[in-house]
């Protein structure tokens, strides 16, 4: 029996459509068996690529030897890696070597499967030779346009450069090598938000084309733009019209344009008519100074009115003196009166105009506030004298603190030899308050240039003022009243304790001297913000929370000479003898070592008010270390190593360490003290100076040691740390530090605290 197979009429008309489709596109389809490199072709696939079926072969070989050799090995290792990776897509574009010396350029696509026989990759390849010929005689066009021309991606998140001919690479200055692929507005960043962006935008979203003028200024060019939308995304025409824009600019009156500027200009801009002295300013007048234009005149009298009575006669005298000659810039820098009385610093600079006979009869100028840069020049000035007071101070304090060591310690082992002879004990006891005095102005210094060796601990303000309340009483006069106002709960700050009470206790003395017939002491703590506009203009501080301590007096106050100075190291009004200058600079360096800010306000028979800021401390639910110290027992039998390359000091310290009972070796440098480490392996403390000859310092030789001796004890010593064990103002965290000039007394709990360190109760 015979079965009739019949095929859908519309079934058979989608194969015809199908196979009328593949000729039209130029489309073949293929398939390729991974493992046997089989590959076969559609029927249609022999006239695209003009080629007999036999010479075109069935294999991947054979397909590989018709591509062009030029991108036969980029199509080979395209291929190759496609099957390393196991990726199951694959996508090709080339030129094949086609019949009659034809070059077809094809784009395949293939999509790998899984069949009973093995992998499959099947797809299709089709002849884009006329859309690349399309494109490129597209190409050669708009490199022949007038305008420049560009196209512009705005499919993804960030709109990115498509395509651009020559003249665009010339008008927008730019290399499109270097354009093409790169977002939009990162190339052009200052065009971000101007009309480019926005009628670029208008012209994706509405989908319909947009025509604007605008002016770029970082080419100093106008141009006139069409925007078209395409599938592309956007197709842009650019006309410079910038010579166009310039001649229409040249129509216009000089008084027009100069107008313009100085309305887009930040400094003041005057003109003034010389001959009917008329004198016009632009709106930044009121802006820098405070005048309203109904408080201002037209004459120059309301100008010249206004500049500060020592600078006047001096600034006019110079203008009129230009105006005479045959000048055509004037220049002056003077004080310049705000509406609210505060001077203003400015730079004032003009331009004269004059007619044929050489006679002024305009002025144009410009003034420019020059009162913060001033400021910042002053504080540098600052800065650079701290630096240089510091450099000095280091090297003082290290030479003089030996001294004062050496003094100190003898004078102490005197008074134990001297017992009964009051006369000589009183002599011993002054050249010991002498001393005190020295190492008083040596610490006074360090503080001011900021490098003194701080503790810094977590501080509760309010228990350290009320700590502080006796003692402060006990300083002042009795017809001194003192308050203590206290915000509560105040934030914790972390800062040397002890020299914190020193530097409250110099700024109580100062106010005890500026109320000699009596008054009141106000010490009040608050917790206070700084931000960013006060940080701005105060130079060093930054923006943060604070605790502040106000110390007030009703004094005599200060004028506002003496309050410019106040806070330099050995500036003092008081009579001599009578202070040093360095109470205020040493607070002053205090506060800024901790990283925090004090302000000065005084008023002559109104008092003076410092306020100290200090951060607030970056610690959470942290406790404060508020445990009394265990007694000290102040002598032993331990073996200490002293490393001292004064011969002086050297001496001073041994004879104090032997009387407390210990046993010393000593050495005047850091290869010395190594060499006796390694021979005495008894020693129990390593006591060094920090600053040394040889190239080893204190630390260096501290460290060294410690990778011979772990378990060795060390104590620092030194009249000066520079940044051995000191880092941004703080004893580095673990050293034990001894500063010089100590006294015995300080030298006995000192060693006895760093021995007992660790050791069992």
């Amino acid at each position: 029996m015979t079965t009739n197979i019949h095929i859908p009429t519309s079934l058979q008309e989608h194969k015809a459509n199908l196979r009328m489709a593949q000729r039209m596109l130029g489309i073949g389809i293929w398939t390729l068996d991974l493992a046997s490199r089989h590959l076969e072709w559609s029927d249609n696939i022999y006239g695209i690529f003009d080629l007999p079926r036999e010479a075109f072969g069935n294999s991947y070989e054979a397909y590989v030897a018709l591509v062009h050799p030029d991108d036969r090995e980029a199509m080979t290792t395209q291929f190759a890696h496609f099957e390393d990776t196991g990726a199951h897509h694959f996508e090709f574009e080339h030129r094949i070597m086609g019949g009659q010396g034809r070059i077809v350029r094809v784009r395949g696509v293939g999509e790998l499967t899984d069949t009973p026989k093995g992998k499959v990759l099947t797809g299709v390849v089709q002849d884009i030779t006329r859309q690349v010929d399309a494109d490129a005689r597209l190409v050669r066009t708009l490199e022949n346009m007038n305008d420049a021309f560009l196209v512009i991606d705005t499919h993804g998140e960030q709109w990115r450069f498509a395509f651009m001919n020559h003249h665009a690479e010339v008008l927008l200055s730019h290399n499109r090598a270097e354009l093409i692929g790169r977002p939009v507005w990162e190339a052009f960043p200052e065009a971000a938000g101007s009309a480019f962006q926005r009628e670029y935008e208008r012209a994706v979203k509405t989908r319909e084309t947009t025509r604007f003028i605008e002016f770029y200024p970082p080419l100093g060019k106008w141009f006139e733009v069409s925007a078209h939308p395409v599938p592309e995304g956007l197709a842009v025409y650019f006309h410079d019209i910038t010579e166009r824009k310039r001649a229409e600019a040249a129509i216009k009156l000089s008084e027009e344009r100069f107008r313009l500027v100085a309305r887009a200009s930040t400094d003041v801009i005057w003109d003034w008519d010389v001959r009917e002295n008329r004198l016009w300013w632009n709106e930044n007048f009121s802006v820098l100074f405070g005048y309203h234009r109904d408080q201002v005149g037209q004459g120059s009298e309301s100008w010249s009115n206004h500049i500060h009575p020592s600078d006047r006669d001096r600034v006019l005298r110079s203008l009129h003196s230009t105006i005479d000659s045959n000048a055509n810039t004037w220049s002056e820098e003077y004080r310049f009166t705000h509406a609210d009385g505060h001077a203003v610093n400015v730079i004032d600079r003009g331009f004269v105009i004059r007619d044929d006979n050489g006679k002024a009869i305009r002025m144009l100028g410009s003034m420019i506030n020059v009162t913060e840069r001033l400021h910042l020049e002053e504080r540098l000035r600052q800065s650079q004298k701290m630096e240089a007071v510091g450099q000095l101070t280091g090297g003082v304090a290290h030479d003089f603190n030996n001294l004062l060591t050496v003094i100190l310690g003898n004078a102490e082992l005197l008074r134990d030899y001297l017992e009964n002879d009051t006369k000589l004990l009183a002599m011993v006891d002054m050249t010991v308050r002498a001393a005190e005095r020295g190492a008083d102005l040596t610490h006074r210094l360090l503080a001011f240039a900021r490098r003194q060796a701080l503790e810094p601990k977590l501080v509760d303000l309010s228990q350290l003022l009320g700590g502080m309340d006796s003692m402060l009483r006990r300083t002042l006069a009795e017809n001194i009243d003192i308050e203590i106002v206290q915000s509560s709960p105040l934030w914790l700050t972390e800062v040397d304790p002890g020299q914190l009470e020193v530097a409250l206790l110099n700024l109580a003395i100062n106010a005890r001297d500026a109320m000699a017939a009596g008054g009141c002491l106000t010490l009040e703590t608050t917790n206070t913000e700084l931000d960013d506009t006060y940080a701005r203009l105060h130079g060093e501080v930054a923006p943060g929370q604070y605790v502040r301590i106000s110390v007030s007096d009703t004094g005599h106050g200060m004028t506002p000479e003496v309050l410019a100075h106040a806070f330099e190291p050995f500036f003092t009004t008081k009579e001599v003898g009578k202070g040093s200058g360095l109470g205020l600079s040493m607070v002053y360096g205090f506060v800024k070592q901790s990283g925090g800010h004090i302000k000065i306000y005084s008023e002559v028979d109104h008092g003076t008010t410092i306020k100290l800021y200090l951060p607030r401390a970056n610690a959470k639910d942290a406790a404060l270390n508020q445990h009394t110290p265990p007694d000290i027992s102040t002598g032993g039998r331990e073996h200490i190593l002293v490393v001292e390359d004064d011969e002086l000091v050297r001496t001073n310290l041994i004879n104090q360490l032997t009387s407390l009972g210990y046993r010393v070796t000593d050495a005047s440098n850091g290869p010395q003290a190594l060499e006796l480490i390694r021979r005495h392996p008894n020693i129990d403390l390593l006591f060094t100076d920090i600053v040394m000859p040889r190239g080893l310092n204190g630390r260096q030789l501290a460290d060294a040691a410690k990778e011979i001796r772990p378990e060795l004890k060390v104590l620092f010593t030194s009249g000066y740390t520079e940044n051995a064990i000191v880092h941004h103002g703080r004893l580095d965290k673990g050293v034990h530090l001894l500063s010089k000039p100590y006294r015995r007394q300080e030298v006995a709990e000192k060693v006895r605290k760093v021995l007992d360190e660790g050791a069992a109760p």
